[in-house]
């Protein structure tokens, strides 16, 4: 519960300071608390849902093909894991207008990047057992 607070907040705080800096298209217009913290725990929650459900979707084609759709998953995976923010940004300016503004794809895709690379950097890490 905790880490989902944290990881709600500093989604929030990306999406209120750090996109109107580095990806001017795309703009949150509404207050930090609560609404920002709101966003930021529902783009996380629908970013584990999408991810578990191509996870599951992936895992199938594995298993049904033997092991051979790996050599086709592997590298579309590899190429399309950037573009998931970018089209979970543009998904939430389109169906909450009066919180996000994204004026073209081009700003989204680059927020997707800057998002992708803080969501690594904040993501927990395996904890080594002493």
């Amino acid at each position: 519960m905790i880490r989902l607070l944290i990881n709600s907040a500093i989604t929030a705080a990306f999406f209120c300071f750090v996109c109107p800096e580095f990806a001017s298209g795309v703009q949150f217009h509404g207050d930090f608390f609560p609404t920002a913290i709101l966003y930021g725990a529902a783009f996380g929650l629908v970013s584990w849902l999408v991810g578990f459900a191509i996870l599951a979707a992936e895992g199938t084609f594995a298993v049904a093909t033997r092991g051979l759709g790996l050599l086709v998953l592997i590298p579309l995976n590899l190429f399309f894991y950037w573009l998931l923010p970018a089209i979970q940004i543009e998904a939430m300016a389109t169906y909450f207008p009066q919180h996000f503004t994204v004026t073209s794809w081009g700003a989204a895709i680059w927020a997707g990047l800057l998002l992708l690379v803080v969501n690594f950097l904040t993501r927990p890490t395996a904890q080594k057992n002493a």
